[in-house]
This record gives C-alpha cells, sequence and structure tokens, in this order.
C-alpha cells in the first residue's frame, strides 16, 4: 500500500463531510485556479462521491443522495458509457443528446436537469418509478 504521502490526493468521507488531503507541493500550487483544482480533484474522485459532493451547492439534502443513486443506477449504472440504443440517451443520467465522455460533465448536467425540471433527486426518481424514463 502506498503511503499518503506518495498519493496526489487522498478522500475521505467521514460523517458526510469531504476532507481532502494533498502533498504539500499540490497545497501550495499558486499557479492554479481554485476551479482547475476542484476539476482535478472531481476527475481523481469515483462518479459516486463525485455527485454526492455536488449536492450540497443544490441545496439538496444528504438524504436526496439514495434517490440520485438509485435513478442513475437504473439508468446507466453509473457508468460514463452507458448508451441507450433506442435513443439519443448516453452516460451516466443518459441525457438526450449528451456529448460529453466524462462522468464530471456529466453528472453537472444531469443534476442542473433535474433541479430545472424535477426540484431535486427524489422527485426525479418519484417521476422515473412511474414512467421508466425522466
Amino acid at each position: 500500500m502506498k503511503s499518503i504521502a506518495n498519493k496526489k490526493i487522498v478522500l475521505i468521507i467521514a460523517t458526510g463531510l469531504l476532507f481532502t488531503v494533498a502533498s504539500p507541493a499540490q497545497a501550495h500550487a499558486p499557479h492554479l485556479s481554485k476551479s482547475w483544482k476542484i476539476k482535478i480533484l472531481a476527475l481523481q474522485t469515483p462518479p459516486k462521491m463525485y455527485a454526492l459532493t455536488q449536492m450540497k451547492d443544490y441545496g439538496w439534502k444528504r438524504s436526496h443522495y439514495q434517490c440520485l443513486e438509485n435513478l442513475w443506477t437504473k439508468e446507466s449504472h453509473w457508468n460514463p458509457k452507458a448508451n441507450n440504443p433506442h435513443s439519443t440517451a448516453f452516460g451516466i443520467a443518459q441525457m438526450l443528446n449528451e456529448t460529453a465522455k466524462d462522468a464530471v460533465t456529466q453528472i453537472n448536467n444531469g443534476l442542473r436537469y433535474i433541479e430545472r425540471r424535477y426540484d431535486n433527486p427524489c422527485s426525479a426518481w418519484s417521476y422515473w418509478q412511474r414512467h421508466y424514463w425522466y
């Protein structure tokens, strides 16, 4: 097992909080903007964990995560390469005409869609259970 010092970024989830541990060189990387540091962190994070960390930006409760997990498990099994042969739906959120190949962009697009159309993941999941699509 590699030591923490050798790992670029380690994520620990404890009691619903996200803690980031970075090497001293990464923590003091003034040449990278905050948005780039966030993008780098997101790219190293498994999709489910990344989605969970983004939910707070929408004002959703942690309890909404289970609905999101159920929804996207049914849609794509969280596979960023999932392709629906009967429509143009693609990716984790199975967005129509999705062109993004990376999980981070797909998740961001999917969360925005849920907010605009359903208000929160539990409303989207409820709709999916009645119609088998959202």
